[in-house]
């Protein structure tokens, strides 16, 4: 917990200096030739990290890169409008129900064409098997209507942060194996972009069949209440990405429709007050943190 609510109370600070990083490049891109793919030299990394693992990669990506020429960005803290143009942006995302969430994809399409030289897609996932083979299609189809070249498209396993909580040894594997394969994908961004990959019939039925899970976590969010021990500290409608929770007339919070069942404000709040009334085994028992299985070196990245 106390992973994710470092994460959250970076956000603000984090996003106004990399914006102010970003935008500072602009009157070079726009005063001379655009860059092309192969002449990219600076990177815009866009997250969003719902419970510290994203979050965590894309530093691990960064730092794998120049970082005087390096820019990381929460989604959830900026619009498409203010991302300085040019470079390559690289969008890393969490997997829900097999499929990017649904900021992710409003953030997508909202971006405007030809704001970047080229852009890679990271997603990660609890695997990286053909059950998530279709997760960018989506993706991958509105920018290149937009005229984007979508140079790396990976998928990576993290340990996974719902229903059921990996075995040590299995996670401190999966966060390992993720951190080492960003040094390939850092040395793939210059490579030139290739074909869409063939996806596979069942893995675009799964994708289909998942999107059933965004009316369900809207469902969800409707479920959830904070017990008689919520304390008012208003972590949770401070840090939900949605902005899907309001505090009520008793000092609690109110849950709206809008939720992406990213259980933020459950393993973020510090008296474990938040639960759903009826879906009880969605969330971990105990929590999720990611300190729990990265060392203090990967920590302090």
């Amino acid at each position: 917990m106390d992973s994710i609510h470092a994460a959250n109370s970076e956000v603000r600070t984090e996003s106004a200096d990399a914006m102010a990083r970003t935008n500072r490049r602009r009157p070079e891109v726009e005063g001379s030739r655009r860059r092309t793919w192969l002449e990219t030299d600076w990177y815009t990394l866009l997250y969003f990290s719902p419970t510290g693992n994203v979050r965590h990669l894309a530093k691990t990506l960064a730092s794998q890169l120049d970082s005087h020429r390096t820019t990381v960005v929460p989604l959830e803290a900026t619009e498409p409008e203010q991302l300085g143009g040019g470079g390559h942006l690289i969008l890393l995302y969490p997997i829900h129900g097999f499929n990017p969430p649904r900021n992710v994809e409003r953030f997508v399409q909202r971006l405007p064409a030809d704001l970047f030289d080229a852009v890679s897609v990271i997603a990660v996932g609890c695997t990286n098997h053909w059950v998530d083979g279709a997760v960018s299609r989506r993706l991958r189809r509105t920018l290149t209507r937009k005229g984007y070249a979508i140079v790396v498209d990976e998928i990576l396993a993290m340990p996974l942060t719902f229903i059921m909580a990996f075995s040590d040894d299995l996670a401190r594997k999966l966060v390992v194996g993720s951190e080492k394969r960003m040094e390939h994908v850092a040395a793939s961004l210059g490579s030139v972009p290739g074909i869409a990959p063939r996806v596979a019939w069942w893995s675009r039925l799964v994708s289909f069949l998942g999107r059933l899970e965004s009316p369900a976590s809207r469902l969800f969010g409707l479920e959830l209440h904070a017990n008689e021990g919520c304390t008012s500290c208003g972590r949770c409608w401070s840090h939900c990405p949605q902005r899907n929770i309001r505090r009520g007339r008793d000092g609690r919070p109110r849950f709206g429709f809008d939720c992406l069942m990213c259980m933020r404000c459950i393993y973020n709040c510090p008296e474990k007050a938040i639960a759903p009334r009826i879906s009880k085994f969605i969330p971990i028992k105990g929590g999720y943190s990611l300190s729990r299985y990265v060392g203090e070196e990967c920590r302090s990245s």
